[in-house]
């Protein structure tokens, strides 16, 4: 189980030594996961999870408010939100997807390439448009052209899942990286990652390391929160 008091002490193996950041991380998710598995499943699970997403909804008003103004200020030139088709234990940001959509702007969902790198398509707000990825572990993709890795660059917003993220910004994602290398061409774009509220730690209690790419602001059931400096460095 993981430690809720999220002090950030580094833990120790058998002979003493701290372990590696790796390590940790996998105990991490499989703690995470867990967690997440006990809460959200079953009838009682799903329940709680349809809860919890209405409230997310509430939390992200700004958000909402924000990238209106962004459409009615771009004319014809298209507003593009990143986001995630969630897997069933996941926060539900399909509500928000939607409303966001409502609001003008062009929603990205991430599709496996087969490769380490996320390609993107352009949602046309048909929530069944969405059939099983190829690839495992990925859930459901939406159907429609791939624009190419590179569209992430062009996002004002990017919604971001992830097991968890702590006070000082770090975010713990699935483990495969692809976040952290699709964001690295997008170093100005807004980044709000997308968690349950008790997967947003104490500051330090997540190992960071060269390659993972910190975030300013979480959403959870309980609000938009900034985290760390505020600016995602």
């Amino acid at each position: 189980m993981v430690d809720d008091r999220g002090t950030g002490e580094p833990t120790h193996g058998a002979e003493g030594g701290e372990d590696a950041p790796q390590e940790v991380k996998r105990r991490l998710r499989r703690a995470l996961r867990g967690a997440r598995r006990a809460r959200y499943a079953g009838e009682e699970g799903a329940r709680r999870r349809e809860e919890e997403a209405s409230r997310i909804l509430a939390g992200a008003s700004g958000i909402i408010a924000e990238v209106t103004a962004v459409v009615a200020r771009a004319g014809r030139e298209p507003v593009l939100v990143a986001c995630f088709r969630p897997l069933p234990t996941e926060a539900d940001v399909m509500p928000l997807a939607l409303a966001l959509a409502d609001a003008g702007a062009g929603i990205l969902f991430p599709v496996a390439t087969g490769g380490e790198e996320l390609d993107w398509v352009l949602w046309d707000g048909d929530e069944t448009a969405f059939t099983p990825s190829p690839a495992g572990g990925f859930g459901a993709e939406p159907t429609g052209d791939r624009l190419g890795a590179g569209a992430l660059a062009a996002a004002h917003l990017v919604l971001a899942p992830a097991l968890a993220v702590d006070r000082s910004g770090t975010r713990l994602g699935h483990g495969g990286g692809y976040y952290d290398r699709a964001l690295a061409p997008a170093a100005g774009v807004r980044v709000v990652a997308v968690v349950h509220p008790a997967e947003v730690l104490a500051a330090g209690a997540l190992p960071r390391e060269g390659f993972d790419r910190p975030v300013a602001e979480v959403l959870t059931a309980e609000g938009l929160e900034r985290v760390g400096d505020g600016t995602g460095a």
